[in-house]
């Protein structure tokens, strides 16, 4: 099957379209013109699934925590199309490091990416591999827009169109020991900072492409900003962590009495097993609620593989189908899809319509100084006297002269 197939396909549908509006009122049968609009559409969606079909298969990249649990639905895909999901689990950064290195090789072996947002903006949409996602949404149940949360699909990139965002839950960026904090004693960003915690917060880095989600809206409130974390990393003795589930042990245990950034979903696995420790405070922070995406992104990568096999993926993946099964498999994430039952997950990670949310990925401001404010908190760590890891690079070997 010629990747160009399906352009002749979609082609024939978009001359259709004028020849019916032209009709218009003078048409003896309106819903006959509407007939054959959903014939094409029909007729494009078989074509579709057709040449995926001859492709066999679509691979794809599950980068995070969250995405990692989907790989138990990928066979329904399969179940339904008869299309094999070759799907690769891990860290973002291993996933892109591994493409661009297949990349150089001339192998192109990714259709499709499910994962977080920074990483994509940092590495990989600099570097134009991402295709628009608007040509490729072709089910009528994904394109209408007033199907999705407020009335609109949601992008986390610059120019609204690579970085689809189809899921998200109010973010909690403290995790406490039941035995050592009372929830009260916590209302505000601020009481973080009181002396009495000093020495008593283990956390992740605040610049980390897994945390920014969390710390770049903190950052850009002008209530904390950057001098709320200057003080919190000079003042307060902070021990940081690599692994989260180490620091939610740590918590749990009482060797620390706070947790902080990336560490709710650990912790509330150890809190189900009994350990006193509480995944997140029980009321919203004084300085608001903030409506994270974390990894509930998907992106298509230029140059796939599997062409058709890939946009009939997009397509289910966006379904009011496959979101009820990510958003069950997931956990903590609710779908951004309006006609999904959140109730199939836990009251903490459903979006409440009646509750008002700080949302970074429709803010402008939030995917434009993104990259800024993680280099400046690099910098606050570093000059609270951290040590801060650089990506190593390799010394280009110098040409032998004879």
């Amino acid at each position: 099957m010629k990747r160009g197939f399906l352009s002749s396909v979609a082609g024939a549908v978009l001359l259709l379209l004028p020849a019916l509006a032209l009709a218009g009122p003078a048409a003896p049968k309106p819903e006959g013109a509407l007939t054959q609009v959903a014939a094409a559409a029909s007729a494009e969606w078989k074509a579709l699934v057709r040449a995926a079909k001859r492709e066999g298969k679509v691979e794809v990249n599950l980068g995070g925590q969250m995405p990692r649990k989907l790989r138990t639905a990928m066979p329904a895909f399969t179940e339904k199309y008869g299309i094999k999901v070759n799907f690769k689990t891990g860290g973002s950064r291993g996933h892109r490091a591994r493409m661009f290195a297949e990349r150089k090789m001339g192998r192109y072996v990714v259709d499709v990416w499910i994962g977080g947002a920074n990483g994509a903006l940092a590495a990989i949409y600099p570097k134009k591999l991402l295709v628009p996602l608007p040509k490729l949404l072709i089910d009528p149940q994904v394109t209408d827009q007033s199907l999705w949360y407020k009335g609109k699909h949601h992008y986390t990139d610059p120019d609204n169109r690579y970085i689809f965002t189809w899921g998200a839950s109010p973010s909690y960026n403290v995790s406490f020991n039941t035995n050592m904090v009372k929830p009260d004693e916590i209302r505000s960003y601020k009481d973080l900072l009181n002396p009495k915690w000093k020495g008593k917060i283990v956390s992740w880095m605040p610049y980390r492409t897994g945390t920014a989600a969390s710390t770049v809206p903190m950052f850009l409130n002008p209530n904390l900003g950057e001098k709320w974390f200057r003080r919190w990393a000079t003042e307060m003795d902070v021990t940081i962590v690599r692994d989260s589930r180490q620091g939610a042990e740590w918590v749990a245990m009482g060797r620390f009495a706070i947790g902080m950034f990336g560490m709710s979903t650990q912790a509330k696995s150890l809190e189900d097993q009994g350990f006193p420790i509480q995944a997140y405070l029980p009321y919203p922070m004084a300085e608001g609620e903030v409506l994270s995406a974390s990894a509930a992104n998907l992106y298509a990568i230029k140059d796939p593989p599997n062409p058709n096999a890939r946009t009939l993926f997009i397509n289910w993946a966006l379904s009011k189908e496959a979101q009820t099964l990510f958003i069950k498999l997931g956990q903590t994430s609710d779908s951004l899809r309006r006609d999904v039952d959140n109730k199939i997950i836990a009251k903490q990670y459903r979006i409440d319509p009646k509750r008002k949310y700080y949302v970074p990925f429709e803010d402008p401001a939030y995917v434009a100084k993104n990259k800024m404010v993680m280099r400046k908190l690099r910098q606050i760590m570093k000059d609270a006297g951290y040590k801060t890891r650089k990506r190593k690079r390799k010394k280009k070997k110098k040409a032998k002269t004879n």
